[in-house]
């Protein structure tokens, strides 16, 4: 979804920086000194970021135990409301996750583009308290990346400030102030390096030395940010190869270095054995040398090298000096190396936060979580299970036997019609046999006079005549035997116990039927044949022998067992699909079961792969469509 946007382009390109206000650290740790309370705190809070970002709408939700502190605040000419549900709605997500998420949005034209960003509020003590969630414009030269991070110290700041409410301060906020103007500073710059280049600068001004570089901590690495007196650094160099040794070699000692090392430092650890700072002091034909460790909390995130003619440059007090200087502005710098990571580094740091996050003590409920899910992994990429294919299928007959007519004649009446059962040597249906009945009688009464005929010829003595009505008896019992058997032929009766599965002569009595009209089709009532329609890509894996299930549409509480008897080698068209049909034979006598009956058949194949039975589906796809 791409709501409209309402604001010029000139707000959508202006930076936090460049706005009417410039300085939003000094602000919120003004608005600390003179609120009384953390409800006004957070109310004014909420304005002074909005106004910072020049944001249409802004939401904050803070909750300190039974206090809940809930506020909102628009600038420009845009109409709150407008905004009010959707950013509401994000803020709901964003307590529920307690870290800094970002979500993008662009009008339909593509012309504009907006970002929803939220960032969380914590207490001094250290749990989330609440978050803080905006609209905030983007330009062409804005990233949002840089807006979320912004947000963020902001955030952070804000919520060390709550310490200080009303005035009151604490030995853990005496480096505050600097804090503020190095957070104001990081702001303005575009880039990690950018801010780097102004500390060293500035402190090789202030300090008189001949060098001062700035080194970042990238897991147990350093890398040079800047060296003051230099554009760029140019990390193929001998002298910055050197210096980066000295810096890791104060990284891993995590103590401050000093080469050569005066009276003042006599108390503190030899500087013997640090061999990296004797080359470097050696490189630097007798200059002073000296790497100081940069804390973020209980973490080193930097290292600050220093370069002096002056062999008493490097006392314990200047060196401290130096330290309480510099290191209230690591927060400043560390929100630009964060603003700059790239997504795949980006997910790799919140991967080993949540890893770490996991490890550590309590938390039994997540943990026990991510067991089964890391089991049910396993089963996913190793396990198997068996592999079913359900397609659609038809009942059939397993053989049919057509009954035709016997001989032309008019059809007398209907005794059955298809879907009726019937027992063997039931009358289906029967033809017109009255002038076959007449021929019957008629026969039979000449047989009565052949049979008087004969009696008499031999009573009187005439061999001759006795024999010539004897064979003429036969004749005629010859012919009732024809006309018997027309009679019998006249009733069709079924060739066994079965079902009518065609013929309904119901409207064709008193017809004339022609010999070898079809009158009827009887299959067996307890054996069936299911015609599976096995779809092409799932072909490979159906083969004779096979066992499986069949339910029919009309009755799916009925499963009935079957097994695969062939594979037609041809494909066919059914449902508008090539299929290959396979039979199965399935015995039963269930009286529902009728020819023509769709249903599902469920085919065992065998134990596969679970990965392969929920993706090859769509793996075949790609490999159809693009050539995979």
């Amino acid at each position: 979804m791409s709501p409209p946007v309402n604001y010029t382009q000139s707000e959508a390109s202006r930076s936090p920086a460049k706005n009417s206000h410039a300085d939003p650290y000094g602000d919120i740790a003004q608005l600390a000194q003179v609120s009384a309370s953390r409800a006004r705190f957070f109310a004014d809070l909420v304005r002074v970021v909005v106004r910072t970002f020049a944001s249409p709408y802004g939401a904050l939700h803070v909750r300190y135990g039974a206090e809940v502190v809930q506020d909102d605040a628009h600038t420009g000419p845009t109409d709150p409301r407008f905004w009010k549900n959707s950013v509401q709605g994000f803020l709901t997500e964003s307590l529920t996750e307690a870290r800094p998420r970002a979500k993008l949005l662009q009008s339909k034209s593509g012309d504009a583009k907006v970002a929803f960003l939220s960032a969380t509020l914590f207490d001094p003590a250290g749990p989330s308290v609440g978050a803080i969630a905006l609209v905030v414009p983007l330009g062409q030269d804005v990233d949002w990346t840089t807006r979320l991070a912004a947000l963020e110290g902001l955030c952070r700041f804000a919520s060390a400030c709550t310490a200080r409410l009303g005035g009151r301060t604490s030995a853990d906020h005496a480096g505050a102030p600097v804090a503020e103007r190095g957070m104001s500073r990081a702001v303005t710059c575009d880039s990690a390096e950018e801010f780097a280049f102004a500390i060293t600068n500035e402190l090789r001004n202030k300090l008189g030395c001949e060098q001062v570089a700035l080194g970042w901590v990238t897991r147990q690495h350093v890398r040079i940010l800047s060296i003051s007196g230099l554009d760029q650094v140019n990390r193929r160099s001998p002298g910055v190869a050197s210096l980066r040794s000295a810096m890791e070699e104060c990284l891993d000692s995590r103590q401050a270095i000093v080469h050569p090392r005066q009276r003042d430092w006599a108390e503190q650890t030899s500087g013997a054995e640090f061999a990296l700072h004797r080359q470097w002091h050696s490189a630097a034909r007798g200059d002073a040398v000296a790497s100081i460790p940069l804390r973020l909390g209980d973490r080193i995130v930097a290292i600050l090298s220093l370069r002096s003619r002056s062999e008493r440059a490097f006392g314990p007090d200047q060196m401290e000096e130096i330290r309480s200087r510099t290191e209230p502005l690591m927060p400043g710098l560390a929100l630009l190396m964060q603003a700059r990571r790239s997504v795949p580094r980006h997910v790799w740091e919140s991967s080993k936060s949540a890893i770490e996050g996991l490890v550590a003590p309590g938390r039994w409920g997540r943990k026990v979580g991510v067991f089964l899910l890391a089991l049910g992994s396993l089963e996913l990429l190793f396990g198997s299970m068996a592999y079913e294919l359900s397609v659609p299928c038809v009942v059939a007959p397993a053989h049919v036997r057509h009954i035709h007519a016997p001989f032309e004649g008019v059809l007398r009446d209907a005794h059955a019609v298809q879907g009726d059962r019937v027992r063997q040597g039931q009358v289906l249906c029967e033809f017109d046999h009255r002038e076959l009945d007449q021929q019957k009688t008629e026969l039979t009464a000449q047989a009565q006079v052949l049979e008087h005929e004969r009696d008499r010829a031999m009573a009187a003595g005439a061999p001759v005549e006795a024999q010539l009505a004897l064979a003429n008896q036969e004749l005629v019992r010859a012919k009732l035997e024809i006309v018997n058997s027309r009679i019998e032929r006249a009733l069709i009766r079924a060739p066994f116990d079965g079902v009518v599965v065609w013929g309904d002569l119901r409207k064709s009595v008193g017809a004339v039927l022609q010999l070898g009209d079809p009158l009827f089709q009887v299959a067996p009532r307890d054996r069936w044949t299911v015609e599976i329609e096995v779809p092409q890509h799932a072909v490979e894996h159906v083969a004779p022998g096979l066992s499986g299930e069949f339910v029919a549409i009309a009755d799916p509480t009925q499963a009935m067992s079957l097994a695969l008897s062939r594979l037609r080698s041809g494909a066919e068209l059914r449902r508008g699909s090539n299929v290959y049909v396979a039979e199965a034979e399935m015995t039963t006598d269930s009286p529902w079961v009728k020819s023509g009956m769709e249903g599902v058949a469920r085919i065992q194949v065998g134990e596969r792969r679970i990965l392969w039975v929920l993706t090859h589906r769509f793996v075949d796809y790609l490999r159809l469509n693009l050539w995979l």
